[in-house]
């Protein structure tokens, strides 16, 4: 504690409170004349007779009422003015007391953000430190919420970041070794494997395992589809040129005599996975190649 808070220093106090009595003298015989009263006129029945003496006794007691009634309000007032004073003294002393407070909250909230922040920086020094380690990207790693807790110790945080980094290198690893599997069973089928790469891409970035086993069955189906097309084509080709003949480099219908197709040798150079893509677009448009 600094000297300046040792030097400012509360008061003993102390607040005296003596309730005040009030009492109305002959309590009971007024009580005991107004119960007699009640009794008196509770079933009477008023004639033109009584008429005068009932309006005098109804004149005497509302007047006895009024008169119990601004005494009570004249004792409120004075009973509640005391009160209303110290509950003035109370709030002129709470006004400095309470803006005191709300700087000192503001004070240790900004702090707690201060030291939130260099934890935040110790834990990111720590990451940084560690991932080459595991074989991961430090910025591949979020930082978890509960390591900025002021009671986290670090060994307790160092146990949390290096179980987060295997998990994510056993993630990283699996999604290799499921793109290896998938692409090299896809080109082995003659099959673009680039749209079913995606889907293992697509389901790691989702936190999700990828069924490398259900891809693979759909690389079959898509095997299945390609071939029963090219098997359309090809006896859609065959029915055809039954009608057709060879006229030069051109082939011709016989029903129409219209040229549906001509012959070219053609040399192309090109990659292997160009010659992939090529093969497949001519296998898809039914265009008959053979090797010279």
């Amino acid at each position: 504690m600094s000297n300046e808070a040792q030097a400012l220093q509360l008061p003993d106090y102390s607040i005296e409170y003596t309730p005040t009595q009030i009492k109305i003298h002959n309590y009971d015989g007024l009580m005991r004349a107004a119960t007699a009263y009640a009794e008196r006129y509770a079933n009477e029945v008023i004639t033109e007779t009584t008429e005068a003496d009932v309006k005098v006794v109804r004149a005497q007691l509302n007047k006895v009422q009024q008169a119990l009634d601004d005494k009570r309000k004249e004792i409120k007032r004075g009973f509640n003015q005391p009160y209303n004073d110290f509950a003035e003294l109370v709030k002129q002393l709470r006004e400095p007391i309470n803006t005191t407070i709300a700087q000192i909250d503001d004070g240790l909230d900004e702090l707690k953000v201060q030291q939130r922040e260099q934890k935040k920086q110790h834990v990111q020094s720590l990451i940084d430190e560690m991932a080459p380690n595991y074989q991961v990207l430090a910025s591949e790693i979020e930082i978890d919420p509960k390591w900025l807790n002021k009671t986290v110790t670090d060994k307790q945080i160092e146990d949390g970041i290096a179980g987060t980094m295997v998990q994510l290198k056993k993630a990283q690893d699996k999604l290799q070794t499921d793109i290896t599997t998938v692409t090299k069973y896809a080109t082995a089928q003659g099959v673009d494997p680039d749209g079913w790469v995606d889907q293992v891409k697509q389901s790691y970035d989702r936190g999700i395992d990828s069924d490398v086993t259900y891809l693979l069955s759909g690389i079959d189906k898509a095997v299945e589809r390609k071939t029963q097309q090219q098997q359309n084509v090809e006896a859609k080709a065959a029915e055809e040129r039954t009608h057709q003949k060879q006229q030069g480099n051109a082939i011709v219908d016989t029903n129409t005599g219209e040229v549906v197709s001509k012959q070219y040798t053609l040399k192309i150079t090109g990659t292997t996975d160009q010659m992939w893509t090529l093969r497949h677009y001519m296998d898809q448009q039914g265009i008959m190649y053979e090797k010279a």
